[in-house]
């Protein structure tokens, strides 16, 4: 996107819909790059700022660096505390605890340290492998061992200060989640992805392996702890479930849209270039349809909401874990889109691998 678009700002012009906010995109128009527009999409929140980004953003840093994230002044530690650092500014809703703003923040980091990895297209697809199965050990309850680098460390080290914040039966639904999400990383190694994925086979591989996948469990964690509510039914009903998943593909989507630069430029495959391959359409005609597709996902996750009282059995004792759970949904479509568009990642090439 052009140079505007990575200032800073998240908000340029948007007008309320029925389900939402319409926001107006952005232009792909980069040297060596196909000039296209990004449609303008439906976001099921308006943009809001987290209360607590300015209370968690020391605690985060210090998490980072101790952590052996990053290191101070290098430019992993620019990318990490000033640029993602405001994801979590849009990407938690306001009324969000304070905790999980700030596990939250961590939690990107570590994706995007472990995405980093996994994203190598010129890496060795066994030394991958064998990462990805050991953070999944991790999840599960291993001790980090001696040959372990500085970001499995750092993954055991969330992992075990989120049991210790969580009730046993939804730790356990995010010890889950987070182990379903990194056997699902295993997708990204597969060779020639953008040669012989349909786009479908694409969308719904990216759903299971990106972060949103196991950020709902950790979102109820935190707010079990602060409001007494009881997540545990609230995670494992279907009707529910359906929503959480659509918020997935959601993101996954506008991802696929803001990030065209990145992945075409490093070889990655890109949900928009695999529908402009597989309909025999322009560049321009896929993000359009691309954006359709996003928005009428958005539609349902409102319309699919408004059913649950009829159809989620003892909704009234649930109706608030259950109205915060899928506010949470509604957030991370909205705040993910925000940080999107205003990190260096999807538009600077020196920032494409950290």
């Amino acid at each position: 996107m052009n140079r505007r678009a990575g200032s800073g700002a998240t908000q340029t012009s948007g007008r309320a819909e029925g389900y939402g906010e319409r926001l107006a995109g952005v232009e792909l128009d980069l040297p060596d790059f196909e000039r296209v527009k990004i449609p303008d999409l439906l976001l099921p929140v308006e943009h809001k700022v987290s209360e607590h980004l300015e209370q968690i953003r020391s605690p985060y840093v210090d998490w980072v660096v101790s952590a052996k994230l990053v290191e101070p002044g290098t430019r992993g530690h620019d990318v990490l505390t000033r640029m993602k650092l405001d994801d979590c500014s849009a990407l938690i809703f306001p009324d969000h605890p304070r905790e999980l703003v700030l596990y939250g923040a961590i939690s990107l980091a570590l994706f995007f340290a472990l995405d980093d990895v996994v994203d190598d297209v010129n890496a060795d697809l066994s030394k991958k492998l064998a990462y990805i199965r050991r953070v999944g050990q991790i999840a599960s309850g291993d001790a980090p061992a001696a040959p372990d680098d500085h970001i499995v460390r750092a993954w055991h080290r969330w992992f075990k200060e989120i049991e210790g914040l969580a009730s046993p039966p939804v730790f356990e639904a995010f010890a889950g989640a987070l182990r379903f999400h990194l056997r699902a990383l295993r997708a990204q190694t597969l060779e020639d992805q953008s040669a012989v994925l349909c786009p479908t086979a694409y969308l719904m591989r990216r759903r299971d392996n990106v972060g949103s996948s196991y950020f709902m469990p950790l979102a109820a964690i935190f707010l079990e702890r602060e409001h007494g509510l009881s997540m545990q039914g609230v995670l494992e009903d279907q009707h529910i479930k359906s929503i959480t998943e659509l918020a997935a593909l959601v993101i996954v989507i506008h991802n696929e849209l803001l990030g065209l630069y990145k992945d075409t430029r490093s070889g990655e495959a890109n949900f928009v270039t695999l529908l402009r391959r597989e309909h025999g359409i322009g560049l321009q005609d896929a993000c359009d349809l691309s954006g359709r597709l996003a928005d009428d996902m958005v539609k349902a996750m409102v319309q699919m909401e408004a059913d649950l009282p009829a159809l989620v059995d003892g909704y009234e004792e649930k109706a608030e874990a259950i109205t915060r759970c899928v506010r949470t949904a509604r957030s991370l479509v909205r705040g993910t889109f925000d940080w999107y568009r205003i990190t260096r990642r999807y538009y600077d090439e020196k920032y494409f691998s950290m």
